[in-house]
C-alpha cells in the first residue's frame, strides 16, 4: 500500500531501546548486532501488523504481517470470511466499479495476502510487478482507506480480527517472545 509520506525504523526504536539496556552503545555496536539501519517506507496496516517485531529480513518481515491475514484454524468461519472476501473482488473485476466491497475486510486481507506473498516468494519485486486485477483493487482500497480519519487503523484491526489493540502486561517488555 502507498505510504502516504510514512517510514518506519528498521530495526525498530524499541528493539534498539531493549538492545541498549539502558546504557551508552555506538552505532558500531548497533550495526555489528543489527546491520544497518535503516527508514522503510511503510504504510499504517503494515506498521501496526509489525509492531515491534524485528525480523531478519524485509521478507521475514512480510511474513509476520502476512500471518495476521491469513485464515485461522481455530475460528472455522475464517476461510470463508476469506473466500467470500476474493468472490466479491472477482464480482467487481466482472461488473465495474463498486467501492463498498472493501468495507467487507476480507477484501482487504485478500488484497494483502495476494501482495505480500508475491513479494516473498519472488513474483513481485515492486508493485509494478502486480497484475491488473491486484493493481486496480489495491489502488481502489488506498483510496477507500484515506477517505476517512482512523480508518487504516481500524481496517487493520478488522482484518486481522482483533477485538483490541492493547497490549498485555507481559507483551509491553517482550512483544511476541521474539527476545527469548
Amino acid at each position: 500500500m502507498p505510504n502516504d509520506g510514512k517510514y518506519d525504523h528498521q530495526p525498530p526504536v524499541y528493539v534498539l531501546h531493549r538492545f541498549a539496556g539502558g546504557e551508552l552503545v555506538t552505532k558500531r555496536q548497533i550495526r555489528d548486532h543489527f546491520g544497518s539501519c535503516r527508514l522503510v517506507p511503510c504504510c499504517t496496516i503494515c506498521n501496526m501488523g509489525l509492531g515491534a517485531y524485528h525480523g531478519s529480513d524485509d521478507n521475514d518481515r512480510r511474513r509476520e504481517i502476512l500471518n495476521w491475514f491469513l485464515p485461522d484454524d481455530k475460528f472455522p468461519e475464517d476461510q470463508t470470511i476469506l473466500t467470500i472476501g476474493y468472490k466479491l473482488i472477482e464480482k467487481r473485476l466482472q461488473v465495474g466499479p463498486e467501492k463498498n466491497i472493501y468495507v467487507f475486510p476480507g477484501v482487504g486481507r485478500a488484497i494483502y495476502i495476494q501482495s505480500l506473498s508475491g513479494f516473498i516468494e519472488g513474483k513481485f519485486t515492486s508493485p509494478a510487478d502486480f497484475p491488473e486485477w491486484l493493481k486496480l483493487t489495491q489502488s481502489e482500497l488506498a483510496m477507500w482507506l484515506r477517505e476517512e480519519p482512523r480508518r487504516k487503523s481500524q481496517y487493520f484491526l478488522d482484518m486481522a480480527n482483533l477485538q483490541s489493540y492493547d497490549l498485555l502486561p507481559h507483551a509491553r517488555s517482550d512483544p511476541r517472545g521474539q527476545f527469548e
